[in-house]
């Protein structure tokens, strides 16, 4: 996460997602005190994003649920889970919906609470034991397996690099080519970052490091600009703390190695969020999560 200026970029995947028919919202509540419920941005932002897999809609039972393969899923403090076990959604982390800027990355203000925090969860990162409820995320992309996503992924070239994504991704990155190379025809910087790629690294069936948690990159959603040298900037914050670097969160710009704005831009402009404004920054990624640019852009409410 980090704080940034909101900024217009040009038409592209999420113009086209907020133009076609999404499914149609039935609430149970008037009107009014349906949008109170919590989750309503974030529900409707997803099946916005993805309206071929949301199949509807709804506020049941006090609380806002989408509709993916026949089975309900509930907005349960942050994480959606099916009726069975939405009463224990204590037991799971929450699917992230932070707070993504669009535009140029700023430096992050951490006060000394939170710092303390990260103190703490640096020195235990490689114990995190926390569980994710995966079952709604491989119902969303259609990925239950290992098996299963060797199957469904597809090969893709980006800059005449090969790796492997998610059929939703492939469109999306192929116009996020076309937008950088338009991007090469006046800026030296960008054309300087291609050239320097060492490749792109997508599908990877894999858990997040240091967590029990699946990657991103394991449903083909996530892709990594691999540079051929860092030039001493600090690209992961882990690398950065199995380094020595004890308050990685402060490391500025100048010591970190950075993507050019019209990158970033472009990657955003299709629906991928970029590492680099994480908190826990990793800035060789991005990841196609077109719902949270939704959310970025102020839509994914009802009615808006």
């Amino acid at each position: 996460m980090s704080v940034g200026s909101p900024r217009l970029v040009q038409a592209g995947v999420l113009v086209l997602l907020l133009s076609v028919a999404i499914p149609q919202i039935h609430a149970a509540e008037p009107r009014t005190s349906a949008q109170t419920f919590a989750g309503a941005r974030e529900v409707q932002a997803i099946a916005t994003a993805f309206p071929h897999r949301v199949e509807d809609v709804a506020v049941r039972d006090g609380e806002w649920a989408l509709r993916v393969d026949d089975t309900w899923y509930y907005w349960a403090e942050g994480r959606l889970l099916p009726e069975p076990i939405r009463r224990r959604w204590d037991e799971y982390v929450a699917i992230r919906f932070y707070r993504y800027s669009l535009g140029p990355w700023t430096m992050p203000y951490v006060p000394p609470e939170l710092e303390s925090r990260f103190r703490d969860y640096t020195a235990n990162r490689d114990n995190d034991t926390r569980v994710r409820f995966n079952t709604f995320l491989d119902s969303l992309y259609g990925v239950f397996s290992r098996a299963q996503a060797n199957a469904l992924m597809e090969p893709v070239s980006f800059f005449n690099m090969r790796t492997h994504v998610h059929p939703d991704v492939v469109e999306p990155l192929q116009r996020v080519e076309e937008r950088i190379r338009v991007a090469m025809l006046d800026d030296q910087m960008t054309r300087a970052f291609i050239r320097d790629l060492a490749g792109i690294h997508g599908y990877n069936w894999r858990v997040i490091a240091g967590t029990l948690r699946r990657s991103y990159h394991s449903y083909g959603m996530a892709v990594d600009l691999v540079p051929r040298q860092y030039n001493g900037g600090w690209a992961y914050w882990r690398w950065a703390a199995d380094s020595g670097v004890e308050a990685w969160w402060r490391i500025t710009e100048r010591d970190r190695w950075m993507v050019p704005q019209t990158i970033i831009d472009a990657f955003e402009a299709e629906g991928f969020v970029w590492g680099g404004k994480w908190m826990f920054f990793d800035n060789v990624h991005f990841e196609y999560r077109p719902e949270v640019i939704l959310l970025a852009r102020g839509r994914g409410a009802p009615g808006e």
